[in-house]
């Protein structure tokens, strides 16, 4: 089992930032950096720092709403609020944001991994900072980023059942980025992923994960 424990981190202009912290008592194999969805700090993100850092990488979740509404852990239910407090954050900011968490973990081969909101700000963040890895879980505002060039592998997943990421965004991600691995779910919506979540599909997630394990390091068989 992990330990985990809830910090803060200070950005180097001056912001203090809440983030959850899932140690491995595994020999470290990396570090992961994960991002949120509209929904903010969530148990269920906390539980996926938690398995992550079972299968060997120390894991951090920082809490990027802070500096719009610190503390902001939202009820899946609150589907505007999340839209209102993720367009409220400026994107040079986040990467301050990023930038602490990665010195936090403080760790070679550290890779990020978003859902929802967070898929696309790991494009973002791959295309603008010192990662391994990134891997995006349907991302809802990947188009927003796909004119920028990512600077490490990334690998994408998608539902094929997904009413808030039609093909014709796939089909971006697609054309933008002709040698990352993109993996689609048929029979998977949105929120594939997430156990608290009406949509969650047990088998793609699993698969899902294998993928992405198997991307994250690809020197463990």
């Amino acid at each position: 089992m992990s330990e985990s424990s809830l910090l803060k981190i200070n950005t180097k202009d001056g912001h203090s930032m809440s983030a959850y912290l899932a140690q491995t008592k595994n020999p470290e194999i990396g570090g992961i950096i994960l991002l949120h969805e509209i929904f903010g700090l969530t148990t269920q993100m906390q539980r996926l720092a938690d398995d992550f850092a079972n299968a060997g990488y120390i894991t951090l979740v920082p809490s990027l709403f802070d500096r719009i509404e610190p503390g902001a852990c939202l009820d899946y239910s609150e589907t505007e609020r999340g839209k209102s407090l993720a367009s409220a954050c400026k994107q040079e900011l986040l990467l301050l944001d990023l930038k602490a968490a990665i010195e936090v973990l403080d760790t070679p081969n550290i890779s990020m991994i978003g859902y929802c909101w967070g898929g696309g700000l790991a494009y973002f963040a791959a295309c603008n900072l010192p990662i391994t890895r990134a891997a995006a879980f349907y991302g809802t505002r990947l188009p927003n980023y796909l004119h920028q060039q990512l600077l490490c592998p990334f690998q994408f997943h998608f539902g094929g059942q997904d009413s808030a990421i039609g093909p014709e965004i796939v089909e971006q991600v697609r054309t933008s980025n002709p040698t990352s691995e993109i993996h689609i779910y048929p029979s998977a919506g949105h929120a594939f992923a997430n156990r608290a979540r009406p949509n969650y599909h047990a088998a793609s997630t699993a698969l899902a994960q294998r993928r992405l394990l198997a991307f994250l390091n690809p020197n463990i068989s």
